[in-house]
């Protein structure tokens, strides 16, 4: 069964889908030489679809956005009902296949895969609207794809957006880790506290989700004063991960599937990629996808 990792801080601006395309999508692409290949899935699970934006591009997005071939087909069996006030509850518990939303980015001949579940702007409807009845019948429907997604990926992804709602609810109810992108400024502090609040809301007993702080955007010549105070805290010290991402240029959010690290040409993009790969083995030793 394969491993699932959410991408997470309730606090914006902190890089969460620049983290979350880089890290799912290198797991997937590098071969390290004493691991095996992986088929990795990338789910968007945020209303602004920009991760989306980064993989696909807008020939291949919007016809696959038309046909309702995104991640809120999971949540509604019929996404053209949509109501800006209220909540809208499937008749049916059963999602559809994991198959039929897939999109494949590349693949290799020695087994590594990169699908992506699209997102759209129409997931707002659910992020903001309200529930007139209980949402148990959603709940049962995204935790039964998730099953689907294990069943079929070594590590599935999910880039969720930065605010309490019903995705947040139900992808902290099926993930096994949560990446937490931190930006060492001030009140960085405060995000990382109400993550673990949701985290452990989740757990039951030792069973739940397990944080890992990622320090994002760090200057390349060495820690700040706020990380040094986030790893020295008591609180959080036993989270956060010892690598952190730099602040390279080179990763930029690509668009349309071009301009990603691994194939940027900008100044330090080499440093950039070694960045990337020592970070994203260090999560997939912490995640155990391996």
């Amino acid at each position: 069964m394969g491993v699932v990792l959410t991408v997470m801080n309730m606090k914006g601006g902190v890089g969460k889908t620049t983290v979350a395309m880089h890290v799912g999508g290198a797991l997937g692409l590098y071969k390290w030489k004493d691991k095996d290949v992986r088929k990795v899935l990338l789910i968007d699970y945020d209303p602004q679809f920009n991760l989306s934006q980064s993989y696909l591009a807008s020939a291949d997005y919007f016809p696959l956005e038309k046909s309702k071939k995104t991640i809120l087909s999971v949540l509604q069996d019929d996404p053209k009902k949509l109501d800006p006030y209220k909540i809208q509850v499937p008749g049916s518990t059963n999602p559809p296949p994991v198959s039929s939303l897939a999109r494949n980015i590349w693949k290799t001949a020695l087994g590594a895969r990169l699908d992506v579940i699209p997102s759209t702007l129409d997931l707002m409807y659910l992020a903001l609207g309200k529930a007139d009845s209980q949402v148990g019948v959603i709940e049962e429907r995204f935790s039964a794809f998730i099953a689907d997604c294990k069943s079929q990926y070594d590590l599935v992804v999910i880039d969720c957006h930065p605010a309490g709602s019903l995705m947040t609810k139900t992808a902290l109810g099926n993930s096994d880790h949560v990446l937490i992108p931190v930006v060492p400024q001030k009140y960085a502090v405060r995000g990382i506290g109400l993550m673990l609040d949701f985290i452990n809301a989740k757990k039951h007993g030792s069973n739940g989700p397990k944080p890992h702080i990622l320090f994002n955007r760090v200057p390349r010549t060495g820690p700040t004063p706020e990380e040094l105070e986030i790893r020295s805290n008591a609180k959080y010290k036993q989270y956060c991960l010892t690598n952190t991402l730099k602040n390279y240029s080179a990763f930029s959010e690509p668009q349309e599937g071009k301009g990603f690290v691994w194939l940027s040409s900008k100044p330090y993009s080499q440093q950039a990629k070694r960045n990337m790969q020592v970070v994203s083995y260090e999560v997939g030793e912490k995640i155990g996808v391996w």
